[in-house]
Formats: structure tokens, sequence, C-alpha cells
């Protein structure tokens, strides 16, 4: 999951729990029943309202774990990478020395033979 998708998820669930809750304390406070139901029902809200929290919360520590998880297996798979291109152009270097050491080594015969060394 992106990190614009998991904030824009997040923010949709705070606004959902934070709109029901809102609505359900207005319809509380305007129902005719007696004070100590309003408080039970109050209660039951605030209840379900820390639970909700706390869901919210371990989805958002999920997401984030997540977020890191991939965000390390990226960054390894760069680093494997950087050293696979740091070995394949060590080989390279090293093929072009040997053969321009053979290209000095037959001019040099060529050289010799011509002077009649």
């Amino acid at each position: 999951m992106n990190d614009d998708t998991a904030k824009k998820c997040t923010c949709g669930a705070v606004g959902l729990i934070v709109g029901g809750l809102l609505g359900a304390a207005i319809a509380l406070l305007y129902a005719p029943q007696s004070g100590r139901e309003t408080r039970k029902d109050i209660q039951r809200a605030a209840r379900r309202l820390k639970n909700s929290t706390a869901d919210l919360i371990e989805d958002t520590i999920d997401d984030v774990s997540d977020f890191v998880h991939d965000l390390r297996e990226k960054a390894a798979e760069i680093v494997e990478q950087g050293a696979e291109l740091s070995d394949k152009a060590k080989h390279d270097i090293m093929a072009t020395l040997d053969q321009a050491q053979k290209a000095i080594e037959k001019k040099k015969q060529e050289f010799s033979k011509n002077l009649g060394l």
C-alpha cells in the first residue's frame, strides 16, 4: 500500500468514526429518556469510541509496519543491484585491462621484430 492511499484510508476511517459518534451523541442528548439511561448510553458510546480508536490505531500501526517492511525490501534490492553493477563494472574493467595488456605486448613484439631485437 503506498503512503497516499494509507493516509486517505486513515483519514476516511477517522472521519467516519468521528461523524458516527457525533451523530450518536446528538441523538442521545435529544432522546426522550431518563438521565440514568442517557448516562448508560453515553458510557456505551464512549466504550465503543475507545474500541474503535484502539482498532484504528492497531490498523495504522500495521500499515506503518507493512510500509517499513516494503521499504526495507526495496532498499535491500537497490543495494543488491548496486553490488551486481559494481561487480560487473569491475569485471569489465579487468577484461579491458587484460585486452590492453595483450595489445601492448603484441605491439611490443612487433616493434622488437621491426627493430631486429
